[in-house]
């Protein structure tokens, strides 16, 4: 007999938001979603990824953040990739 996973009631809802990467960003958001699911043995999407990129991000705590985050935003803001204006 198979077993069928119990579907949970307490899914969270999601809200479609919109990512702008430049073709090698998007080249390393292939190359760890690949080498996500070849050691989960699931298919990995680029959401799943950037859902955890954050939930580590805030468990760092706002040192974390503040030192090791914020720089590297930084940086790719001076890139000339930036929306919006300065506060």
């Amino acid at each position: 007999m198979l077993k069928t996973r119990k579907k949970n009631s307490a899914a969270p809802s999601f809200l479609i938001r919109t990512l702008s990467l430049t073709p090698e960003d998007l080249q390393t958001l292939d190359r760890i979603a690949q080498e996500a699911s070849d050691y989960i043995g699931w298919t990995v999407s680029g959401s799943a990824i950037m859902r955890g990129l954050l939930r580590h991000a805030d468990q760092q705590g706002r040192g974390w953040i503040r030192e090791q985050l914020a720089p590297l935003i930084e940086d790719e803001m001076q890139r000339g990739t930036v929306w919006g204006k300065k506060k």
